[in-house]
């Protein structure tokens, strides 16, 4: 399962995927997309899916508000005016780690004059060993 960033533009039907958690500056990625939902530019979908095929087909059960065969994800989120939905734990998690990760980039700016890359991802390892699980932010009681 991947966590997908996926991007509809404004009058346009379509989602498609623009990256994943996991990939180097994914949190640049994820923040730079959510802004520009924000502004209205169009709509980001962040979606536990193993495909970009099966993360379209339960944005569109999402949308509709049915499940059918796809299951209901455990964690749904609606943010920015329903701009920005995330459909899964590690989708939100995808975001708290994106965020925790931008959040310090200023003080490694300052202090090292740059930024690792391996300090750029939403989800995996940092040079600081910060690392985020389902349980850090949900609690022992979760069961995906």
């Amino acid at each position: 399962m991947k966590t997908l960033f996926m991007w509809r533009r404004k009058r346009s039907r379509t989602y498609k995927q623009v990256g994943t958690a996991t990939a180097e500056g994914s949190a640049a990625n994820l923040r730079t997309f959510w802004l520009m939902a924000q502004n209205g530019e169009g709509s980001l979908a962040i979606v536990d899916a193993p495909t970009a095929k099966h993360a379209r087909a339960q944005i569109a059960a999402h949308l509709r508000d049915q499940h059918l065969h796809l299951g209901k994800p455990g964690v749904v989120g609606h943010h920015g005016d329903k701009n920005v939905i995330t459909l899964g734990p590690m989708a939100a998690l995808a975001v708290a780690g994106a965020s925790e990760a931008i959040r310090h980039w200023d003080a490694r700016l300052a202090r090292d004059g740059k930024v690792k890359v391996a300090d750029t991802t939403a989800l995996g390892k940092r040079s600081d060993n910060a690392s985020f699980r389902v349980t850090d932010a949900f609690g022992e009681g979760f069961k995906p």
